[in-house]
């Protein structure tokens, strides 16, 4: 629930919980951990894009835009997931997460 609010709310930050659920609470190792996030925050950010819609929020020209770039960079992330080390994911997930949190402070 609390990653399909913050994807709701943040348009897609289900992951920034999900990723860390998966590995501490779950179990899961690095890889296993980011892969399923995706399969769950895909359906969420779905299922937000039609509440956006309904409530007439949505940009669809730019979504259109950014999507195709989101599109061709996922299939190349996933495909650097299988190849990178662990402790070099681990590094650049969480580093991205302290950079843009401090980012979004200012």
């Amino acid at each position: 629930m609390l990653a399909g609010a913050a994807n709701g709310l943040f348009g897609g930050g289900g992951g920034m919980l999900v990723v860390p659920c998966l590995r501490y609470i779950g179990g899961f190792d690095e890889k296993h951990s980011h892969a399923t996030s995706i399969a769950v925050v895909m359906p969420l950010s779905f299922l937000s894009v039609l509440v956006y819609t309904v409530k007439g929020v949505s940009e669809f020209t730019l979504a259109w835009q950014v999507g195709l770039g989101v599109i061709v960079g996922g299939v190349i992330g996933a495909l650097l997931l299988k190849r990178m080390q662990k402790s070099l994911l681990n590094l650049l997930f969480y580093g991205m997460m302290i950079y843009v949190g401090v980012r979004f402070i200012r």
